[in-house]
């Protein structure tokens, strides 16, 4: 079943936005990674995998419903981080973000009452709940630790140990 014009353009502008995490993402890493952060910076290059993951998998379903994918221009990242409490707030606004812009996509598919594309989109709502509370909780983890040199250097080593 073929996806509509209109949803198949929205998809694939969701799958830039994934792919301008991922991108982000890489570049908080290295900017953590350069700042003596290597915990945060793997915890971060886990997300930038994470974030190519969701693009991929969307890009998959657009073409499961007999569509293209349309790999549009992605925003370069210019602002450099030099504190793991202002990467981790960076962090947390973008989750919203697409957390938002998942939820636009969740209700344009009930509008047009395409059922497959809802039920795809709700494994991404899922997954925005949980990316939200773990940027929260790192944002949480830095603040509280921000002032005490060997209480953020033990919550560092304590991200660098993230298995998924």
């Amino acid at each position: 079943m073929k996806l509509t014009a209109s949803m198949e353009k929205a998809l694939n502008e969701q799958v830039v936005k994934e792919f301008h995490s991922a991108y982000l993402y890489l570049s908080m890493a290295k900017d953590m990674k350069r700042e003596g952060f290597p915990g945060y910076a793997a915890w971060l290059t886990k997300q930038y995998n994470e974030e190519r993951e969701h693009a991929l998998k969307l890009s998959d379903y657009i073409e499961d419903r007999d569509g293209t994918t349309e790999f549009g221009a992605i925003d370069a990242i210019t602002t450099h981080f030099e504190c793991p409490v202002v990467v981790a707030e960076a962090a947390l606004k973008h989750e919203e973000y697409i957390s938002d812009s998942i939820r636009t996509l969740f209700k344009k598919a009930r509008a047009e009452g395409d059922l497959e594309t809802e039920v795809f989109l709700q494994w991404y709502i899922t997954e925005q709940v949980e990316e939200e509370a773990n940027a929260h909780d790192v944002l949480s983890g830095f603040t509280a630790s921000h002032e005490d040199t060997a209480a953020l250097h033990h919550f560092d080593h304590f991200l660098g140990k993230r298995k998924d």
